[in-house]
């Protein structure tokens, strides 16, 4: 008998098919893999929700999971004089611990759930022991690395360069890729910390954004109303970014 719809997330864990039915879109690199490689995947990997703000791994630590999102988003961030600014901002675009892929066994940047949904995971020993025998997924995964290089790189010159607004319309439109929604939890608050800005400067960013008619903001939830207008109002990195993730990834 098919399981409940709302009984799906009674349990920590879970079929990862299960999820797939539910969620449609899913995590994108697992998508479209030979057949051997997704009947192995399916060995591995099970299902969780995160929620907000969860930690996923602090800064300094071993990697013990390895995460695929589906439906939420993960951030990396570093850590700068007590506080921290995100990096990278991963989703069903991606997979967190990638820095796994090039040897590295501990995190340098502390990784926490930026917007709540599931995630499909594997024990890291066990998912980088298997990974020789993945090789369109290892394909994948490197080249996503080189993608997250890129990303960090262009972040750094855009929070140095483009004003609060832009990059905040930047940030909302990376996360709904991210996502695969138009609609999510997200504090001011938690959004100031993920741009390295105080509040007041993200509730005016937030504030100019709202008027335009290009989002929604009500009660910790953030709604982009406007996708192409909120385009416009970003910095040109947004366009950069998603370039070269379709010139390495296809997507």
């Amino acid at each position: 008998m098919a399981q409940p719809a709302a009984a799906i997330y009674e349990d920590a864990t879970i079929r990862w098919d299960v999820v797939d039915a539910a969620s449609p879109q899913g995590n994108r690199l697992l998508r479209d893999l030979p057949d051997d490689e997704t009947a192995r995947l399916e060995l591995l990997l099970t299902s969780v929700e995160l929620s907000s703000m969860q930690e996923i791994t602090s800064a300094g630590a071993p990697f013990e999971w390895v995460y695929f999102p589906d439906s939420c988003v993960i951030s990396l961030v570093t850590r700068v004089n007590g506080g921290g600014v995100e990096a990278l901002t991963i989703g069903r675009d991606g997979m967190s611990a990638f820095p796994m892929v090039g040897g590295a066994r501990t995190a340098f940047a502390r990784s926490v759930c930026q917007i709540p949904g599931r995630a499909r995971r594997a024990q890291a020993k066990e998912f980088f022991a298997t990974l020789d025998e993945l090789p369109e997924l290892k394909r994948r995964l490197l080249l996503y690395a080189v993608l997250a290089f890129d990303v960090t790189a262009q972040s750094a010159a855009c929070n140095r360069i483009h004003v609060t607004e832009e990059r905040c319309a930047r940030w909302l439109l990376m996360s709904q890729d991210r996502a695969g929604r138009d609609d999510f939890k997200l504090t001011q608050t938690f959004l100031a910390q993920m741009l390295g800005v105080r509040r007041p400067a993200v509730t005016v960013a937030v504030g100019i954004l709202e008027r335009a008619g290009l989002i929604a903001h009500r009660r910790g939830r953030i709604q982009i109303v406007d996708r192409s207008g909120l385009e416009s109002a970003a910095c040109e990195c947004y366009a950069s970014i998603r370039d070269r993730q379709e010139e390495l990834l296809g997507f």
